[in-house]
């Protein structure tokens, strides 16, 4: 079912093509047709809301068979904007990138609690010497580059954009003067060398300095001089130009896959709009520029984000890879009034963010850094502290304009400020966002939260992954794995850390491993055996009366035929039943993870956690087999001493059958509030 009325068609590049026909039929009429170089197309004309089908012809000759889609009759008419359009309409004025001069009022009489923070904000930068040079490229831990660039993050993202903040909103002298200090020094840092978007090392910094130098300079242009100004504008170029050769290099829009790089053509598109005017680049490369990115933002982004809201990368990446685009789509839609919001994901991701990531729940599961919280000492910051801006206002629904308000009002920011006080679009006339029931199920990111009373205090809610992407990127091997929570405390989750960073021995190996999950081995081994593309997993259904979900996962082991999950969920009790078919004898582990230690008796555990209690009991098939503290690979493992890093601990609890060709077994998790 088609929600994007015209949509985007995209297909898997054919050896030795270099051009394709896209063709879409009206029934045996030609409605469409589109010769392109790319692996991706979007439809000119509207289309009506019932069946057609589209086929794709290589330059080759090589002709896919015809498929058939149909038109939701709540499809959205998204208003595709042009380079030409939206240069032409950006204004030479300054500021005008996060906010015009017109704006300031408004935002100052609306966005008073904000304003205070970026008021402490202020302050601690005044507290802050200036950044210094980069030296991690001379050292031989890569983890050098972490440090220094979680410290950078704090000098570019939130004490420079705070103090062009106050600023440009209220012409405090002070925090401007701070403000070219701290923008002068960041320019100052070499883009070619260690700093460079496109160089020899991790391109983090870079990437800081392309989101914020812009918006700085923006804001801070009264306090420039010709020269300073001509200075500044060129080194943002420099950061632009990188930005288009990372994305051509990786060859962006053939792998949209490549979630690191789904921020970088927002940045480059908000360095053309910036650089208007500045005498420093041609307004044909500018126009160029806007055109890739925009190519990208009204085609195959996001790749991630599911029509249905979802966010396949979990949580945690989408509350900061959603934030990082706000800038530029609020600027072009603000002056061309065309919206690159008006897409069935954004207008349902609060949907997505009000089941799975509530800030009073201690955890966020599924993929990376489901642990984090937003003064994380792994990653300051970098989960959103207020995912729900723009989003809410322009979406709703009512609980998440409420939800928004609430996570506002905080002490200070630490990443996200460019989107605090960005004016407020208007509502889209169609909206697909929905008030939150107690149970939710997301398709396309294949996620499932199931609660007992939704705005409870108290409430029991399981949430459960079963996704159409396998273990890549940020996505561990964990399909079929679930969490339960009460009242926000964490009874069972997801094990392990980064460690001291992305990447480190115990994260890809236990972090990312099956065992760390709440999921289960075959003959002691995890989903990593199978053909990557292969382990993925279905929600076959959900009955919302019954509080029930059925998940299936039978191709994520190389000895398993079947593999079916249910899920029910009643008040106090969360039952979950599997049915596992192999084509030999195969022992199964089923492994829960819980953040309290377990005690046994007998068979059945106890956990306590919060004033809450917990009782896990199977039944016969499974044996208690090993509670432990221990990973198997320890969060400092590989590190030199003074990278290690203190972790809270967590328990692991493994029962196991005997071997079988067919396996059915239950557990029960009952809850005592």
């Amino acid at each position: 079912m088609i929600f994007e009325n015209p949509p985007t068609f995209i297909w898997i590049p054919v050896d030795g093509a270099e051009n394709y026909t896209l063709t879409v039929y009206d029934g045996d009429e030609i409605f469409e047709q589109i010769e392109t170089r790319h692996t991706y197309a979007n439809l000119t004309k509207l289309l009506e809301a019932k069946d057609y089908s589209w086929t794709v012809e290589t330059d080759t000759g090589l002709l896919r068979e015809k498929m058939s889609f149909s038109v939701s009759e709540d499809a959205i008419h998204f208003e595709r904007p042009t380079a030409e359009e939206v240069f032409n309409s950006y204004p030479v004025s300054r500021p005008s990138y996060i906010f015009s001069e017109s704006d300031i009022q408004t935002l100052l009489d609306e966005r008073k609690s904000e304003l205070e923070a970026i008021r402490r904000n202020v302050e601690v930068a005044f507290t802050r010497p200036l950044p210094e040079m980069p030296t991690y490229h001379h050292r031989p831990y890569s983890y050098e580059f972490k440090l220094y660039f979680s410290e950078h993050r704090l000098y570019c993202d939130r004490d420079l954009i705070a103090c062009a903040l106050l600023f440009a909103l209220t012409g405090d002298e002070a925090a401007g003067k701070k403000g070219v200090e701290l923008l002068l020094k960041i320019c100052d840092l070499n883009p070619h060398g260690p700093c460079s978007v496109d160089g020899w090392w991790d391109d983090e910094t870079g990437i800081s300095n392309i989101r914020c130098l812009p918006a700085a300079f923006d804001m801070l242009y009264p306090l420039l001089s010709d020269r300073l100004r001509g200075y500044v504008a060129s080194i943002i170029a420099i950061y632009a130009s990188q930005c288009e050769n990372k994305l051509k290099k990786i060859n962006y829009e053939q792998n949209p896959s490549n979630s690191h790089a789904g921020r970088v053509p927002a940045y480059l598109g908000g360095a053309a709009l910036v650089l208007k005017g500045a005498g420093v680049v041609s307004d044909e490369t500018l126009k160029s520029w806007l055109s890739y990115a925009l190519d990208i933002y009204c085609g195959i982004f996001p790749y991630y984000g599911g029509n249905d809201g979802s966010w396949a990368e979990g949580i945690f990446y989408a509350t900061s890879y959603c934030k990082w685009f706000l800038p530029f789509f609020s600027a072009v839609e603000r002056y061309t009034g065309k919206s690159l919001f008006n897409r069935p994901f954004y207008h349902r991701y609060t949907n997505f963010l009000l089941h799975f990531c509530n800030h009073k729940y201690e955890n966020f599961p599924f993929c990376d850094g489901y642990w984090e919280k937003p003064l994380s000492k792994e990653w300051p910051g970098f989960f959103a502290q207020n995912p729900y801006t723009v989003y809410a206002d322009k979406f709703g629904p009512e609980l998440a304009i409420k939800k928004c308000k609430e996570y506002s009002n905080q002490d200070i920011y630490y990443l996200h400020l460019l989107d605090l006080f960005l004016p407020t679009l208007k509502k889209e006339k169609k909206n697909l966002a929905k008030e939150p029931s107690d149970v939710a199920v997301f398709p396309d990111g294949r996620f499932v939260a199931m609660h007992t009373d939704f705005e409870s205090n108290d409430d029991i809610c399981v949430m459960a992954r079963a996704s159409r992407f396998s273990h890549d990127s940020h996505r561990h091997k964990d399909q079929g794995s679930f969490a339960l929570f009460c009242g926000g405390v964490s009874l069972v989750s997801p094990s392990g850390y980064y460690g001291i960073g992305y990447g480190t021995n115990h994260h890809t190996k236990w972090t990312n491993s099956s065992k760390a999950h709440n999921t289960i081995l075959v003959d002691g081994m995890g989903q990593e055996n199978v053909p990557i593309l292969e382990a993925v997993g279905r929600i076959l259904n959900v009955d919302e009366d019954n509080k029930t979900a059925v998940l299936d996962m039978s191709t994520c082991y190389p000895d398993i035929e079947k593999w079916q999950r249910i899920l029910k969920l009643e008040d106090g009790c969360l039952t979950v039943n599997d049915e596992i078919e192999a084509d030999k004898d195969v022992e199964i582990t089923y492994c829960i993870h819980t953040l309290s230690q377990p005690l046994a008796d007998g068979n059945k555990v106890k956990v306590e956690r919060k004033g809450v209690k917990m009782d896990i009991i199977p039944d016969n098939s499974l044996s208690l087999f090993e509670i432990c503290d221990k990973f198997d690979v320890d969060v400092n493992d590989g590190q030199p001493e003074e990278f290690h890093v203190e972790t809270q601990t967590q328990y692991h609890i493994y029962y196991k059958t005997k071997k079988a060709k067919s396996h059915l077994f239950e557990v029960k998790y009952i809850i005592e509030k």
